[in-house]
């Protein structure tokens, strides 16, 4: 289920009145329309929700204060003992290969603590920043995995909960009062929620609310929330057990497994209207900064480990910031800067306080928490909610096959004796059916169905140097596929089949592309092959004249999607250079085929992006001699008459065969004007034409020279 979908359905019942949708936020809610003929539906919240967010560079990262000390809680009767929780076998260990090993995450640590609000947990639990003991704490998380603190009664006392200890992980807690019979929600006239008695408890903090008892109803006795919940519980069984792991391992309640049912509905491939993916919903920015990379070879938000993994470290940050694991839900779904802002607005870090104030939270958020926490307690109540009969998913089996980059989908497949679909469908992270390409040597690991990993393993082995080699290229900037094709000798639609390169689709500088590999003799510099052509480009240039001694002057073809902003970063100069350089509006767009002339500083830029030298090109000055010469190369002539008074534009041009509209877009005047006695007037005539260069309205001479337009 689509994430606008999972997020959207609630109980009428709730009291809101239609004006609480919008109210002001990042993205603010609107209101489905109704189909005609059709029943109310239940209010949706924008699909255009707020997601995980990136960290805002404008959110102020405070330091991390000092914790104060823990308060002491009432004497409360000693706890039964627990069972000490065993830690998971550890994994055998791999075999040794040569190369690096992918697809693997590489977290940004200052994006991480802009989210935590400072050390994160992975961070304080290392203590002293020695490589030692970085080393010894990365060999004992995983010997000995963070397991959850037991809890006690799900309805504590009263007293809250003491804020962690600097250094403590995440912990579940509960709040609220002791229930009665049930606990806290109104009791409504005519209304039986004695059902509500004897339910098992999550291991997150529970709060009797409405809104929850509302999402609970809709699960137990609605026919579409029933028929949905029990839709998502049975694919849940294929990811379930293994996002419990990971959470567990990363000291992250596993309750916390149904936001994943609320964000998609279990679906790895999940995408939103506003660009969040995978499983966990997670945004471009965000992904970035919890290691999960995107390109056009793949997309790490789909890769379900992966992904479980950055959104367990997610949301252990945003509990390091906030405390809270009702704040932590809120965060993960409106930014933690919205948030952050609410909270001193308002002053309360009370999240459902902060649910019931007008103009606070967006309407989505004020449903998200509840959802979750009534997803968690049906999955602890399945009988009692009429689900006892579903029969889950079974987890999914695969195994994991170590391949070159590059290599075909299709070539696993056949190796693993399976359909293409069945490798593509286990790894829906690959986007151009085929591994990404890497550094010579490197490995991505595949999922084959399992039990044929083994198989899989030895015949791509023994296949390895049998196929058509290929080498990895990174696109410079303002290169297109057909540059690449000729610099490296191979046909266009070679390249396009070997990349999976989409019709239409621009690729900018910086891109991994695969190339058939060949001799050195095979490639052509691209640059000596441009000087050899008969014809060179002719860019024209603004008529001021820039000196720098410590800069050398390159020519860019602009190509589609190309932006002043991007242009400035890879050459690094300024944007206002740019203006200056080229006579150009920055607010207004850069058309292919324009060239721009670039005085770079650093001539390692030139490595990454495709130039034109001056011994490359034909510069001329516009409004020049040398800029009329050339257009006379043309096949035209530019040509100068002095006007008759009272004559006009348009009868000039029309007994040399201008029309009225170049005419006014040459001389820049109304083509109706009438004109004084001996006005210049300038044409662009066919070559033949027999009007010298400068000549009166009667075709003869102008006696004396006159001044260059």
């Amino acid at each position: 289920m689509r994430r606008f979908f999972a997020l959207g359905l609630v109980m009428t019942t709730l009291g809101a009145s239609p004006a609480a949708w919008s109210e002001p936020a990042k993205a603010g809610p609107t209101k489905p329309e109704s189909k005609p003929g059709s029943p109310a539906p239940l209010p949706l919240p924008s699909p255009q929700a707020p997601k995980p967010q990136a960290p805002s560079p404008s959110a102020p990262t405070p330091k991390p204060a000092p914790s104060p000390p823990a308060p002491t809680p009432k004497a409360a009767p000693k706890p039964a003992a627990q069972t000490k929780p065993t830690s998971p076998p550890k994994p055998a260990a791999p075999p040794k290969v040569a190369g690096k090993v992918s697809p693997q995450r590489k977290a940004d640590p200052k994006g991480r603590r802009h989210v935590a609000g400072g050390p994160t947990f992975d961070e304080a639990s290392l203590g002293a920043e020695t490589p030692e003991l970085s080393a010894l704490q990365e060999a004992e998380r995983e010997l000995f995995p963070p397991a959850m603190p037991p809890l006690g009664s799900t309805w504590p006392s009263t007293t809250p909960s003491p804020m962690p200890r600097e250094g403590d992980p995440p912990r579940p807690h509960a709040s609220g009062n002791v229930p009665e019979t049930p606990a806290e929600p109104p009791r409504e006239p005519g209304r039986d929620l004695t059902w509500l008695e004897g339910l098992e408890m999550p291991d997150l903090p529970v709060r009797w609310d409405a809104r929850l008892v509302r999402y609970l109803e809709f699960w137990k006795n609605d026919p579409r929330g029933h028929a949905m919940f029990a839709h998502w519980l049975k694919r849940s069984g294929r990811y379930r057990e293994a996002i419990r792991k990971t959470f567990a391992k990363k000291g992250v309640p596993e309750d916390l497994v149904w936001l994943a049912m609320v964000e998609s509905g279990f679906e790895p491939t999940a995408r939103s209207p506003v660009g969040a993916l995978g499983m966990w919903q997670f945004m471009p920015e965000t992904g970035k900064v919890y290691g999960l990379s995107q390109d056009r070879w793949a997309d790490q938000r789909i890769h379900v480990q992966s992904a479980t993994e950055a959104a367990a470290d997610f949301l252990a940050d945003l509990y390091r910031r906030f405390g809270s694991w009702e704040l932590a839900m809120a965060a993960y779904n409106m930014g933690y800067g919205g948030i952050t802002q609410v909270v001193k607005k308002y002053n309360t870090n009370d999240y459902f306080a902060l649910s019931k104030l007008e103009g606070s939270l967006p309407w989505e958020t004020t449903l998200y928490v509840p959802k979750i926490l009534s997803c968690a307690i049906v999955s602890k109540n399945l009988a009692k909610f009429g689900f006892a009969q579903v029969v889950v998913d079974p987890p999914i089996a695969a195994d994991e096959v170590r391949v070159p980059s590059g290599t075909p989908l299709s070539s696993v497949a056949q190796a693993a004796g399976v359909k293409p679909k069945e490798v593509e469908v286990l790894n829906p992270e690959l986007r151009a059916q085929r591994t990404p390409p890497g550094e010579p040597g490197s490995l991505y690991v595949v999922r084959v169905p399992a039990g044929k990993g083994p198989e899989c393993a030895e015949k791509l082995a023994k296949a390895q140097g049998k196929g058509e080699p290929a080498d990895r290229y990174v696109v410079k900037v303002g290169e297109s596929i057909s540059d690449i094709a000729e610099s490296h000798r191979v046909q266009t639609s070679k390249l396009v089949e070997l990349n999976a390169i989409a019709p239409g689709e621009v690729l900018h500088g910086g891109t991994v592309l695969l190339v058939p590999k060949g001799d050195d003799g095979q490639k052509t510099d691209t640059k000596r092959d441009v000087t050899k052509r008969p014809e060179r480009p002719v860019v024209v240039v603004p008529a001021d004249v820039f000196v720098y001694p410590d800069r050398t002057r390159v020519f860019y073809r602009v190509k589609a999607g190309d932006t002043v902003d991007k242009l400035a970063e890879t050459f690094g100069v300024a944007l206002d250079e740019l203006r200056r350089w080229n006579a150009i509006d920055l607010r207004a767009r850069l058309l292919e085929g324009m060239t721009l002339q670039v005085f770079v500083r650093d001539p390692k830029v030139l490595e990454r992006a495709r130039t034109l030298a001056e011994s490359d090109v034909d510069v001329v000055v516009s409004g020049s001699e040398a800029f009329f010469a050339h257009f006379e190369e043309k096949g035209r002539k530019r040509i100068v008459v002095s006007a008759k008074a009272g004559e006009t534009l348009e009868a000039i041009g029309k007994r040399h065969g201008v029309t009225a509209k170049l005419m006014e877009r040459i001389n820049r005047r109304a083509k109706d004007e009438p004109l004084r006695e001996g006005e210049s007037v300038v044409l662009y005539v066919p070559a033949t034409d027999p009007t010298p260069s400068r000549g009166d309205g009667e075709g003869k001479p102008l006696a004396s020279a006159l001044p260059p337009p």
